[in-house]
């Protein structure tokens, strides 16, 4: 099964569905705002400057960086016109922030035009990352920042003990829904590689310790499952329900490293 995220649009009204349900649950998770909130500090913010947010989906990172800087144009694009029309519903307040629908090669921007790009959890969905940083390096003015954050799928993990039912949901999930597990492990050459000059790169974690990680792997591991032949819904619903249990016990332990990455065009 390809990478859903790959595709948003291909994916179903189901799917699409569920994707806007797990993006925008994230966007609550404290871990993740902490790591969005460590970056923010770190970027330059320039007067009246301009942020493009590639690989937006529902848009909760474009949204934080329109509220954290009122002076700043932000813009966020999306290929999947659903998540697009989803971001604008929940904008309407921020007159400095506009989403797009366009390929991610492709943005709506003049070369060297953006201050910042954010790639936030974009480049582990693709099959040719460089090509975005490319399209980044070709988007930022000289000496604009690039930031990429995005997990370290490889080691995903669920697993209270090595024969943990539940960690067959974190492999199910890294196999079907992430592109390249190990993109982070090859960003610096990327980087590299594009023309950026790398300034910070830093392993950080996202601990699930309350259900705004584990459910989502779960819910999608188990649901390709049963769609697969694999398992029956009664197995399915058994994960979910331990899933839940493990949230209500205070026993739930979701391991989801993450790399930030930030570069300057040269």
């Amino acid at each position: 099964m390809p990478d859903p995220f790959q595709n948003v649009s291909a994916a179903g009204d189901e799917m699409i569905g569920q994707i806007i349900d797990a993006l925008e649950d994230r966007a609550e998770d404290p871990a993740m705002n902490e790591i969005i909130a460590r970056y923010f500090a770190e970027l330059d913010w320039p007067e009246e400057g301009t942020l493009l947010e590639i690989g937006c989906g529902t848009g909760p990172v474009a949204r934080a960086a329109a509220r954290h800087s009122p002076g700043t144009k932000v813009i966020g694009t999306d290929p999947a016109a659903e998540l697009v029309a989803d971001a604008r519903t929940r904008a309407k307040e921020l007159p400095n922030l506009r989403f797009e629908t366009c390929d991610g090669t492709q943005q709506p921007v003049d070369a060297e035009s953006v201050d910042t790009v954010i790639l936030h959890t974009v480049l582990s969905h693709v099959a040719a990352p460089e090509n975005l940083l490319a399209e980044a390096f070709r988007a930022l003015r000289r000496d604009g920042q690039l930031v990429v954050c995005d997990a370290d799928f490889s080691r995903l993990s669920l697993a209270l003990s090595p024969d943990d039912p539940l960690e067959a949901c974190a492999i199910g999930f890294t196999r079907n829904f992430v592109t390249d597990p190990w993109l982070v492990t090859r960003l610096r050459p990327l980087l590299v590689e594009t023309g950026f000059e790398t300034e910070v790169f830093r392993t950080e974690t996202r601990l699930d310790l309350e259900g705004h990680g584990g459910p989502v792997w779960t819910r999608f591991a188990t649901g390709h499952l049963v769609a697969d032949g694999i398992i029956g819904q009664p197995l399915a619903d058994a994960l979910i329900a331990e899933c839940k249990r493990r949230i209500d016990a205070g026993t739930l332990y979701g391991f989801n490293p993450f790399v930030t990455a930030i570069a300057r065009r040269a």
